[in-house]
């Protein structure tokens, strides 16, 4: 037996998927579609109240650039984002559509980001870039995973981009004075670099966001839409986003709970 492995007791599976996401910095893998289907349709009834569509054959997400402008494209992420969390069956439909991964990657007991982000990138518009950035450089713990999962096939420059974890070291190690640099700079200088991860409507990437990613312009035909949320081992540090605030606990064990409300006897001899 390994001695450096020996108090390893992951299973062959998660040990890959681990070393995977590891060596890139990202893992894509299969959604539970059960649960998937019911965030897409969520998702979907908000969007056709908010554009009042009444023949849903004609109109679907990948066009919705047809039937919303870009000056109200933030108005319909706000009007979503108000709908579907206005209780935890969306959560809850998220956590189990991606439970596998999360749990190999980040383990079983676990807190869950209040209000996941939503993406609408529409064609050509230069107000849906996501510049560039690491979300450790604001604050955010790095005992955090990010559960991605596009709502439509995603290629070419409808992807998320990264800087895959090889890259990030040699180009730190290279120049200190990389994270000096304003975010426009800083893609121009690492762009030959990125990663775009070409990803399809059924599947979840999981990504490291202490590394390098962000959205480019959409120059395809369709419009691009996601859904991002964070997940961390509920005992681990946080940093800026706090328990109760930022997360919510979802999976606490029994122990968990009795060690909470344990009270030592008084006069214990």
């Amino acid at each position: 037996m390994n001695s450096e492995r020996s108090w390893d007791f992951r299973e062959n599976q998660e040990l890959v998927a681990s070393h995977e996401y590891i060596q890139e910095g990202y893992i894509i893998e299969k959604a539970d579609f059960q649960y998937l289907k019911l965030i897409k349709q969520d998702i979907e009834r908000a969007y056709f109240e908010f554009v009042n569509i009444v023949n849903k054959e004609t109109y679907n997400l990948e066009n919705a650039h047809l039937s919303i402008s870009h000056e109200k494209i933030n108005d319909l992420r706000l009007f979503i984002m108000q709908n579907i969390y206005q209780n935890t069956s969306f959560h809850r439909n998220y956590y189990y559509s991606a439970k596998n991964i999360i749990h190999s990657l980040c383990g079983n007991e676990l807190a869950m980001q209040k209000r996941p982000g939503l993406s609408i990138n529409l064609p050509q518009n230069q107000n849906d870039i996501l510049p560039i950035h690491a979300d450790t450089w604001n604050g955010v713990s790095p005992f955090e995973l990010n559960i991605w999962m596009p709502l439509v096939n995603c290629t070419e420059s409808m992807c998320l981009y990264i800087l895959k974890r090889d890259d990030y070291k040699r180009r730190l190690k290279q120049s200190k004075e990389l994270l000096r640099l304003t975010s426009d700079e800083l893609y121009n200088e690492l762009c030959d670099d990125l990663t775009w991860i070409p990803i399809e409507y059924g599947q979840i990437l999981a990504f490291d966001q202490s590394l390098p990613h962000g959205y480019s312009l959409n120059k395809e035909q369709y419009t691009h839409w996601s859904i991002n949320c964070r997940f961390k081992g509920l005992h681990t540090p946080y940093w800026d986003k706090k328990l109760g605030e930022y997360f919510m606990p979802i999976t606490v064990k029994n122990c968990t709970r009795l060690g909470m409300d344990y009270h030592h006897p008084e006069n214990w001899i």
